[in-house]
């Protein structure tokens, strides 16, 4: 199970770098919808012949809706966060969208009975405090239409990895991450703006993009494996962290994001101190 819990943070890390070069290479010119369909089509075809080698198609069909469901918490929860960071301050989007990984941790415990101590609580409390101090930056939370969406993004965010656990009874982890990608490209393919500016896209960030994918498709893929072996409440929480510490480790040395580098440092080690707690008592 340690195996597991440390593939999340391998899993986060990566994570943080397709984040980051994500960051980079997204304009406000372009459709959100047509990035978004990109990475999930590159996605679907990286995955293609590594499912037909060792993937499995389930025969009930009813199975099937084991990844529908956390496909739909997937692009709603996206869809609710791009717009919320049209009109609200990005910090207070950062802070509210961390719900996801208090989601997960009392999913885990509450609906799956994972086994809880108090180190465990006390690591999760650290995190999010380290996650106030790195994000928080004096603005109060007024109650707007942008944080609610942010709010139940993270919400959304949070079950996704509930209802991957229990896809993964029924779907090997290749199987159920190459059904996810198709039925997204399906859904994102039903939507006109999803295709308006991938040509464009693809053509002026072609080497950043094909990076991105394949650190993209092997993050997922040990996330899938490790909620399929670990707890959900210390595996997500693991992949939660390291792929905010990853942003801020890339921000600070690759990017130059000096800005609150001592509150950003200071948030790291509460953050570290949390995934100590977790993972080692």
């Amino acid at each position: 199970m340690i195996l597991a819990y440390f593939a999340a943070i391998i899993s986060g890390t990566l994570y943080g770098l397709t984040e980051s070069i994500n960051k980079n290479i997204t304009e406000e010119k372009y459709s959100s919808f047509s990035y978004f369909f990109l990475q999930i089509f590159l996605n679907f075809l990286i995955f293609l012949p590594i499912f037909l080698l060792f993937g499995s198609i389930p025969r009930d069909l009813n199975v099937y809706l084991y990844v529908v469901i956390p496909v739909t918490c997937t692009f709603f929860g996206n869809l609710f966060l791009i717009k919320a960071y049209k009109t609200e301050d990005i910090s207070n989007i950062n802070i509210l969208s961390r719900s996801s990984l208090i989601i997960t941790f009392l999913s885990g415990i509450f609906l799956l009975s994972e086994t809880i101590t108090i180190e465990k609580i006390l690591g999760v409390a650290a995190i999010v405090f380290g996650i106030l101090v790195i994000f928080y930056e004096g603005k109060r939370l007024k109650v707007s239409f942008a944080l609610l969406l942010a709010l139940l993004s993270g919400i959304l965010t949070g079950l996704n990895a509930y209802f991957d656990k229990k896809a993964l009874a029924f779907f090997n982890p290749i199987s159920f991450i190459f059904f996810a990608n198709l039925f997204l490209t399906i859904l994102l393919f039903s939507i006109p703006q999803s295709y308006r500016d991938i040509k464009k896209i693809f053509t002026k960030y072609k080497k950043k993009i094909i990076i991105s994918r394949f650190t993209s498709v092997l993050a997922f893929y040990l996330i899938i494996w490790a909620f399929q072996k670990g707890a959900i409440s210390i595996a997500n929480t693991n992949f939660e962290t390291a792929f905010l510490l990853s942003g801020v480790i890339i921000g600070i040395i690759f990017l130059g994001e000096k800005k609150n580098i001592a509150k950003k440092l200071a948030g790291s080690a509460l953050c570290t101190l949390g995934i100590i707690l977790l993972n080692f008592f």
